[in-house]
């Protein structure tokens, strides 16, 4: 898998080398970015991935003016016995637009250094498709998207899963955002959650869940603070995750 993910950052590099006719420099120093982030808890889709602890995340970017990206995530995690303190993302895509309209495309895959292996594959693909549409004529500018997530094995070998979600982002004065998002989880169940180990005694499980948000700047520094809560913040407690209504801070700076 991680020869695939090569294969794929060298496509794309090439690919943009090709293209050095159209601009100065694939490689110029504006075509590059890294952000820092620090997080009371790593909450992604309502379920926290660092046991409701702080959270030490970065990316680290490419971004070419056709379009192509790539990039690299990592950040501090830990959940349930597989747990070795350790998130890796790669990915690759392309992004592009039509007046107010903007979408992209991307591959993702996720890597779990030193996780136990003995039970399940903890690394796994995710197909990333997005689109939106800003109203920048209307009174605050809102922003309306959509995303669909496919993962043909899901982490821990845990079957297909479906994942959708819609946000709306509103721009307030004095430099301040809103932002709302509600999305849906429906993952089907293999290894991991199969046989009856899913939520209320089925396999596999499904959740919505749903996120409030204000965020600005300030002297440089990304300020966001966030309520997040779920549809079965209940039943996840008999898996052993983290999924009730919480507030999470997060403060990045980017370079």
């Amino acid at each position: 898998m991680k020869k695939r993910i090569t294969v794929i950052l060298l496509a794309v590099l090439l690919i943009t080398a090709g293209t050095v006719f159209a601009w100065d420099s694939p490689f110029a120093e504006e075509n590059f970015g890294a952000t820092v982030y620090l997080t009371t808890d790593y909450v992604s889709r309502g379920i926290s991935f660092s046991d409701e602890n702080p959270a030490l995340q970065a990316t680290f970017d490419y971004f070419n003016p056709i379009g192509i990206f790539a990039g690299i995530w990592a950040s501090s995690w830990h959940s349930g016995e597989a747990s070795n303190d350790l998130e890796l993302g790669y990915y690759a895509g392309y992004a592009g637009g039509l007046g107010n309209i903007f979408y992209t495309l991307s591959a993702n895959y996720y890597v779990y250094p030193g996780a136990d292996d003995d039970d399940a594959e903890w690394n796994y693909w995710e197909f990333v498709g997005t689109a939106g549409y800003t109203f920048d004529q209307v009174s605050l500018s809102p922003t309306v998207g959509v995303a669909y997530v496919y993962s043909p094995d899901f982490w821990g070998e845990d079957g297909n899963l479906h994942y959708g979600n819609a946000s709306l982002d509103l721009v307030l004065p004095r430099n301040f955002g809103l932002g709302f998002e509600v999305g849906y989880f429906d993952l089907e169940g293999n290894r991991t959650t199969g046989n009856g180990n899913g939520l209320d005694g089925g396999d596999g499980y499904d959740y919505f869940h749903w996120r409030v948000g204000i965020s600005t700047t300030l002297v440089g520094f990304g300020l966001d603070l966030s309520y997040h809560d779920t549809s079965e913040s209940g039943s996840f407690r008999d898996l052993g995750y983290h999924a009730d209504e919480r507030l999470v801070f997060t403060l990045s700076r980017s370079i």
